[in-house]
């Protein structure tokens, strides 16, 4: 909430005729000169062409696509040009316009129209970087680009400052056709609930993706992902690779640790570290009776607050026959809890049995 003094209103009220008076009369680029204009910027960059803050416009736009001086230009950008969807599907069908990798074309008019000619467009097929910063772009637009067989290159995607939803931003995030996709930006956008989370678990599978190749995926402590996280990790592809996994101090709570219970990608995890989050006997009841655990041979939840009706069933597991350690040091466990783990018929193999009793 901004509150303002009554005493200031006609302060403001000044600086916004006067930031009108600055917009109006921000300098228009001569449609009936246009070539001499970008003559003189492709003369000391032919693979470059930025046009900012002019009054392109379509029929701007229209003279672009169709000038053989921009054959080899690389990066394109048309920001606060005025241009419409008229002039996108002008550009977007260009012959002269193929070796563009940047297209910026942020502050403009482009709609959901404009969207879908840039989305099917062959001659935007080497794109890796698309800026449409502050236009009129909705779900429907989004969704063009989430299903584009042309911009399959793309790794840089930005969107914010437009009207796309949650619909929008979901299919984004899951689009099989931009794979290669490692920047997203959606700020300021009507995002609910739904499209919020899908851009979070977006930007941890690409956190992921790079601890992965950098051969760190394994060591995840006090990277604070909570639950959200583990289902991003569980959902990616690298989850099925991993032989160790350390999850301490990260704001864990039983909804992420029934997950891990319940994936069968984890059959080749052999130590699974959990310290120091919220886990009470609900997670410790779902490790004990999962199946794609079933290899572990290390498990360690130290400061956690599992109880007797956890370390019953853990003593009672057959899932967890095979664990040579299970640590449960600073947990709820009482005599009963105690007394079941010490005694386990199951957990026949355990070299390392701390239970942290004492």
């Amino acid at each position: 909430m901004c509150v303002v003094m009554r005493s200031n209103r006609w302060i403001l009220f000044g600086i916004f005729l006067v930031f009108l008076f600055n917009v109006g009369a921000s300098p228009l680029m001569p449609l009936d000169k246009p070539e001499k204009y970008v003559q003189k910027k492709i003369k000391r960059n032919n693979q470059v062409l930025k046009i900012k803050s002019k009054h392109l416009g379509d029929q701007g736009a229209q003279f672009l696509a169709e000038s053989s001086l921009l054959q080899n230009v690389t990066i394109l950008a048309l920001i606060d040009t005025m241009i419409g969807d008229e002039g996108i599907r002008a550009l977007a069908n260009s012959k002269n316009l193929t070796q563009v990798t940047i297209l910026q074309l942020g502050n403009n008019r482009i709609s959901d129209v404009g969207v879908k000619e840039i989305a099917n467009s062959k001659t935007f097929s080497q794109l890796q970087e698309l800026d449409l910063y502050r236009n009129q772009i909705g779900n429907d637009g989004a969704i063009s680009l989430a299903n584009s067989e042309k911009l399959t290159r793309l790794t840089k995607l930005y969107l914010g400052f437009n009207s796309i939803g949650d619909e929008g931003a979901i299919k984004l995030t899951g689009s099989k056709k931009l794979k290669n996709i490692e920047k997203l930006e959606m700020v300021h956008n009507p995002l609910g609930d739904k499209g919020k989370e899908a851009c979070d678990k977006f930007d941890f599978k690409q956190k992921f993706k790079a601890l992965a190749k950098s051969g760190s995926l394994n060591n995840l402590a006090n990277q604070y992902i909570g639950d959200l996280g583990v289902s991003a990790l569980l959902e990616s592809s690298y989850a099925s690779d991993l032989t160790e996994l350390n999850l301490d101090e990260n704001n864990l709570s039983d909804k992420a640790v029934i997950a891990l219970a319940k994936t069968m990608k984890l059959v080749n995890l052999r130590s699974l570290s959990l310290v120091g989050n919220h886990i009470y006997d609900s997670g410790a009841i779902a490790l004990s009776k999962s199946q794609g655990l079933k290899n572990l041979k290390f498990l360690i939840l130290d400061n956690n607050y599992i109880g007797e009706d956890g370390a019953i069933a853990f003593a009672n597991s057959h899932h967890l026959s095979g664990l040579e350690k299970l640590s449960l040091v600073e947990n709820q466990i009482g005599p009963v809890g105690e007394k079941a783990l010490t005694k386990s018929q199951t957990l026949t193999n355990l070299k390392y049995p701390i239970f942290g009793f004492h």
